[in-house]
């Protein structure tokens, strides 16, 4: 005798789309329409996520974010994070240091400290954040803090990927302190793998 229930199949069918939305991804490459320009020699680049229909809520994943103070440098010299998340910066140097940021909002000053010590600083605001040590002039670091924890690092050939994003509406936006900026609109949930293709033009979109 036959088990199968077709009223069962017809019920989970109908409550299919009230199940949860699965995340997706965004991937894609940049390319550089600036004449001279290469991305080896440009730094680094950021691609980054903004909600087109409000705010993207803040990370979810728990990291240890970290820039030290080794051979009178920071190490990394550049960091991407999300807003609201924190960055340690431990002094593993034999003499003393001071971590200091002018950039508003997220302006800071973390002090004198010795070799062995450790102090934090949690980001709370999107931005490009540039620290310095106070006592020597060729220390500095740049901390480009994200809107959201949908973001990264453009690779070496332009390849970049974003994962985990919510279905939605996005601009997919660009940073980097020499390049002028690009920006794309994606949609995620339509399809769960968004292929994005970046130009970065010799003129910033408006």
């Amino acid at each position: 005798m036959s088990t199968s229930r077709p009223w069962l199949a017809a019920l989970l069918l109908a409550l299919a789309p009230f199940g949860p939305a699965l995340a997706g991804e965004v991937h894609g490459r940049l390319s550089l329409g600036v004449e001279g320009a290469s991305l080896d020699r440009a730094g680094p680049v950021v691609v980054y996520l903004e909600g087109v229909d409000g705010p993207l809520p803040p990370p979810a994943r728990t990291r240890t974010l970290e820039i030290k103070q080794k051979d009178a440098a920071f190490a990394p010299p550049f960091l991407a994070i999300a807003a609201g998340e924190t960055v340690v910066m431990p002094n593993d140097d034999v003499i003393f240091h001071n971590v200091f940021s002018y950039s508003t909002p997220n302006d800071f000053d973390l002090g004198l400290y010795p070799r062995g010590e450790s102090r934090a600083k949690t980001f709370q605001y999107p931005g490009v954040v540039r620290i310095y040590c106070s006592i020597h002039e060729s220390m500095n670091a740049t901390i480009f803090v994200a809107p959201s924890s949908y973001f990264a690092v453009v690779g070496t050939t332009g390849a970049f990927t974003i994962r985990d994003v919510p279905p939605g509406r996005y601009r997919l936006r660009t940073w980097n302190r020499r390049l002028p900026p690009a920006s794309q609109l994606v949609d995620v949930g339509a399809s769960p793998v968004v292929v994005a293709e970046l130009v970065v033009a010799a003129e910033a979109p408006n």
